[in-house]
C-alpha cells in the first residue's frame, strides 16, 4: 500500500520543472525492471546477482567434465565417475555483479518542455530509476553528469551512501542550472551550448569502463557528432549501451498556429506555424533527427528508445532487451499455437 502511495505521489510531483530529493528517492518504487545480462539470472547470491562467463566455485551448476589437475576434489561427481570408470568433476558458474554507468546529459537544450515536465527533469527521474533498479539487484552504479558548466564523475559503488550521493549530485546540478537559466531569462548570452559535451563524456567513459558494463545515456542528442559515433562504436564492443532520447511534443509538432521566435542561444529566428509549408518542414526536421539518431545508435551497436515529456515516468522499460525478448515470446507462442 505504501509503495502504491509513493508511486502515486511521485506521478503528481513529477509534473514540475524543479526536482526534489523526495522525487528521486521515490523512484525506487518505479524501478522494478531487471538489469539484463547475456546470461540468465542466477538463483543464488554470492558476489552478485548475475552469472559470469567465468567458470569456477559457485552455486550455479554448469557442466560435468573429466577431472583435470588442480580441480577441487570436493567437486568430483562420483556417480558419473562410477558409470564411466573415469574421474569426472562438476563445474559451477561464478556469480559476478555487473557495473552500471549512467550518463546524464543536462545541457541547456534539455531544459525545455511543454507537457508535464522538462526533458531535463524526465532524464533525472530516469537516472534515479536506473540507479534503483541496478542497486536493488546488487550491482555497482557509477555516473557521469554534465551541464553547461559543470562535470561530475561518480565511481561505481554498491553502497547506499554513494547512491544517495549520486541522487544528490543529480539534484544539485539540475536545479542549479535551472535557476541560472530562468532567473536570467532576459539575458540571451546566459543560454550556453557546448557542442562537444556528449562527445567528451563518451570519451571519458572509454577510460572509466573496463568491459561488461551496462551504460545508460539519457540525452536529447542535440550535440550528436561524428566523434560520438566513434566513441559509441568502441564502447559497444565490450559493453551494452542503452541510448534514451528525450523529446517533447512541441519539438515534433506545433498544434497552435501563430508567430513564434526561436533561438539556439546565439541567433533568433521568426517562425510562422500557420504556414503549412513551414509546419511541414518543421515536422520533417524532427522526424529526420529522430530517425537519424536511432539509426546511428543502432549502427554503433547500441539499443535505442525514445521517451517524451508527455509520457509517464515509468513508461520506459529499463531493460533494453525487453522488446527483443517480447518478440521471441510472441514468435514462440505463434509456433506452439500453430
Amino acid at each position: 500500500m505504501k509503495k502504491n502511495q509513493s508511486a502515486q505521489s511521485l506521478s503528481i510531483q513529477a509534473e514540475t520543472i524543479e526536482l526534489s530529493l523526495e522525487q528521486l528517492i521515490a523512484c525506487q518504487f518505479m524501478a522494478n525492471d531487471k538489469i539484463p545480462l547475456p546470461n540468465k539470472k542466477t538463483k543464488a547470491h554470492l558476489v552478485g546477482g548475475h552469472l559470469s562467463p567465468f567458470k569456477g566455485r559457485g552455486m550455479e551448476f554448469s557442466e560435468v567434465r573429466q577431472y583435470q589437475a588442480g580441480d577441487d576434489i570436493r567437486s568430483i561427481d562420483w556417480r558419473v565417475t562410477a558409470r564411466t570408470g573415469k574421474v569426472h568433476t562438476k563445474i559451477f558458474q561464478e556469480e559476478r555483479e555487473r557495473p552500471v554507468f549512467i550518463l546524464l546529459d543536462l545541457q541547456d537544450t534539455m531544459f525545455f518542455g511543454s507537457k508535464n515536465r522538462f526533458k531535463s527533469t524526465l532524464a533525472s527521474l530516469q537516472t534515479a530509476r536506473a540507479f534503483w533498479a541496478a542497486f536493488n539487484g546488487g550491482n555497482r552504479v557509477g555516473a557521469l553528469i554534465n551541464n553547461a558548466h559543470d562535470h561530475v564523475e561518480l565511481k561505481p559503488s554498491n553502497r547506499r551512501k554513494d547512491g544517495l550521493r549520486l541522487l544528490q549530485k543529480t539534484l544539485e546540478l539540475h536545479n542549479q542550472r535551472l535557476h541560472e537559466l530562468y532567473n536570467n531569462a532576459a539575458t540571451k548570452s546566459n543560454f550556453t551550448i557546448n557542442k562537444t559535451a556528449l562527445s567528451d563524456s563518451l570519451m571519458r567513459l572509454r577510460h572509466l569502463t573496463k568491459g561488461g558494463c551496462l551504460i545508460y545515456i539519457f540525452s536529447d542528442f542535440m550535440d550528436f557528432s561524428e566523434d560520438c559515433d566513434q566513441h559509441l562504436s568502441y564502447l559497444s564492443q565490450h559493453n551494452d549501451i542503452y541510448g534514451v532520447m528525450l523529446t517533447d511534443p512541441l519539438e515534433a509538432n506545433i498544434s497552435v498556429s501563430g508567430h513564434y521566435q526561436v533561438t539556439d542561444g546565439q541567433q533568433v529566428l521568426g517562425f510562422n506555424s500557420g504556414n503549412k509549408k513551414n509546419l511541414q518542414h518543421y515536422q520533417e526536421y524532427f522526424n529526420n533527427r529522430l530517425n537519424n539518431t536511432k539509426e546511428r545508435l543502432r549502427r554503433s551497436g547500441c539499443y535505442f528508445s525514445e521517451l517524451s515529456t508527455s509520457d509517464s515516468v515509468n513508461q520506459l522499460n529499463l531493460n533494453p532487451l525487453a522488446p527483443e525478448q517480447q518478440k521471441l515470446k510472441q514468435g514462440f507462442s505463434q509456433v506452439t499455437n500453430g
